[in-house]
């Protein structure tokens, strides 16, 4: 079997391609930049073939090599197209419209070889068509918008467009097709990556800025979402089923195994530390609230709305053709995940995690570099998250060759924040199930909030004396007074990058002569656009003298500290406490000092 896919960089094709590399088949991946999808053909090199081409051009914009190779393949995928709810109808129609014409004309011509199996095609779960082709045989899609569609955004329209072109190209030319009506696609069920930002993202954007303070539509609406992998995996078993002559399936669940809007916005608002709408509107209030002038106040697109319904969705044939196990798995799982995910994109970009791979520990992200021995845990403080120990753990990699584990806490980084009667609890049972994954005698490296934390984790008997601890920069004698939290808030919001630089500096945080200072400094002030993490640090800020450190030194922790602070006093006059002439951050302006001074008490 020869699949060619259209739209294999995508946040779906992409995990497509991972799972059909495990499978004996090749594959043709149609790409506009080689250089994008060489990671993908990295998976099987000589399995996968990568051509270049464009979905808007004829012949799919191929060469006459590349060509060659696209009328060798018997099945295509297409799920190619941009993920934007406010392209223009022309640019829409370039898209979607006029790159359907495109395929099928390619599709044709393997067709007439006698060789195409099968067309897969993938489009919204709002579609109006299915496999009933009186309704949609007629339309001449070039020159009418159907009534069914009048009034939808033109990436709806051409999308859906698109949809009836290459059913009418199929039937007239008896090639079996297989139409898959996606809901909305969040994060994979493991970690909650990729995700893409419209769609789902959009939504999370609209909510984390406050334009949404209500609930819209109430419980009788809901917004479908489903994980990546999970679309995924019908896709790949929709490549290998036998061709029927009905194939529309509708990835949506019955209504009651999903959430309803209500129950979803309580989700995000938790996961993001905010406080829950607690008012319903009308959907079709908010509609016409948008209509006539509440998108240009509120900033919301008046089509992000579009996603929300109280339809139910025909799934029999879904039902019918695939396994009642993966069935199950429609509606998503691990929201939170996917929702820190998107809330951590939309904050700092696509920043990108090198030489170490990300996991999921009971709803905790864990970042892993590897090595041998007994592992290296890394916990950081407020105003960071584990990316910025990223170079510390790769400097302790390289001098020890030992496993490095980088946890990023709830609320901060992309662990959602969990809320619980007991603030702390969370973060001790984050250390707790790291701790469960780790053999006795592990190395346990704590930097000021995340110090407090191994104290806290010691003195509850979830770390004991056969674990090695190392506290950097423990927060234990706080020097300054703390302005009310509502002040903190409002200054940090409104903070500029050269305030908080000044800041930093004056206090013995970060000072300016630092390495890599500028970054840090840029990162704090984009973390503050997220009320999660906001929330989150002025909260365990706040909780943070009610832990009663100073009573829960013990001789056997092993203390360096960055004597520039001015914030914090050492937390006793002791000179096995090891010194360094930097700011209270020093593990992540100065992480090869700071290995230095690690590398002198490693006992491991």
């Amino acid at each position: 079997m020869k699949v060619l896919i259209i739209g294999s960089t995508g946040f779906i094709g992409n995990e497509v391609v991972k799972q059909l590399a495990l499978k004996d088949i090749s594959l043709t991946l149609l790409v506009r930049n080689i250089a994008k999808a060489e990671p993908l053909k990295a998976l099987a090199p000589s399995k996968i073939d990568l051509v270049t081409g464009d979905l808007t051009k004829v012949n799919l914009g191929l060469n006459e090599v590349d060509k060659r190779k696209v009328l060798e393949c018997d099945t295509i995928l297409h799920c190619g197209g941009p993920m934007d709810i406010n392209l223009s109808a022309e640019i829409a129609k370039q898209s979607f419209l006029d790159g359907s014409k495109h395929l099928m004309e390619i599709a044709n011509e393997i067709h007439h070889k006698g060789q195409l199996n099968k067309i897969i095609h993938t489009v919204g779960y709002m579609s109006p068509f299915n496999d009933d082709a009186t309704v949609w045989e007629s339309i001449d899609v070039f020159t009418e918008v159907p009534s069914v569609l009048k009034g939808a955004h033109p990436y709806e329209q051409m999308k859906f467009l698109s949809d009836v072109y290459i059913r009418q190209e199929a039937k007239k030319n008896d090639i079996p097709l297989a139409v898959i009506n996606l809901p909305t696609v969040i994060g994979d069920e493991q970690t909650g990556s990729p995700v893409q930002l419209g769609g789902f993202g959009l939504f999370i954007d609209i909510i984390r800025k406050g334009s949404l303070p209500v609930i819209p539509g109430g419980k009788k609406y809901r917004l479908p979402l489903i994980n990546s992998n999970i679309i995924a995996q019908f896709i790949v078993n929709t490549i290998f089923n036998d061709s029927k002559k009905e194939m529309t399936y509708a990835l949506v669940s019955d209504q009651e195994f999903d959430h309803n809007v209500k129950g979803l916005m309580s989700i995000i608002s938790g996961s993001m530390n905010m406080k829950v709408p607690k008012f319903t509107v009308p959907f079709g209030v908010l509609k016409f609230v948008m209509k006539f002038g509440g998108s240009k106040l509120t900033g919301i697109p008046e089509s992000s709305l579009d996603f929300l319904t109280n339809r139910t969705f025909d799934n029999k044939l879904t039902k019918r053709d695939f396994d009642p196990k993966l069935v199950k798995k429609i509606p998503a799982s691990n929201i939170p995940l996917s929702i820190a995910e998107l809330d951590y994109r939309l904050t700092y970009g696509d920043e990108k995690i090198d030489h170490f791979l990300r996991k999921n520990v009971g709803g905790i992200t864990l970042y892993l570099l590897e090595g041998k021995g007994r592992p290296i845990v890394l916990v950081h403080g407020l105003f960071s998250d584990g990316t910025d120990l990223f170079n510390l753990g790769v400097e302790l990699n390289k001098r020890t060759g030992r496993e490095i584990r980088i946890i990023d806490l709830p609320g901060f980084g992309r662990t959602p924040f969990i809320k619980s009667k007991e603030v702390l609890d969370p973060y001790i049972n984050s250390i707790q199930s790291i701790k469960e994954t780790v053999p006795i005698g592990s190395t346990f490296i704590g930097h000021s909030f995340g110090a407090a934390l191994l104290m806290e984790a010691f003195n509850k008997k979830i770390l004991t004396s056969d674990d090695e601890i190392i506290l950097l920069q423990p927060p234990i004698r706080k020097i300054n007074f703390e302005p009310p939290k509502w002040i903190s808030k409002s200054l940090l919001k409104h903070a500029t990058q050269k305030s908080l630089r000044n800041y930093f500096n004056k206090k013995g945080l970060l000072l300016t002569n630092e390495l890599s200072s500028d970054k840090f400094i840029s990162r704090v002030k984009n973390s503050f656009a997220s009320p999660r993490i906001l929330n989150t640090t002025l909260l365990l800020n706040e909780v943070l003298p009610s832990m009663n450190l100073k009573e829960k030194q013990n001789s056997s922790f092993s203390v360096i500290w960055g004597n520039k602070d001015q914030s914090y006093a050492l937390p006793l006059e002791d000179n096995r406490i090891n010194q360094l002439p930097f700011g209270h951050y020093f593990p992540i302006s100065n992480p090869e000092e700071t290995t230095d001074i690690i590398m002198t008490t490693l006992i491991n």
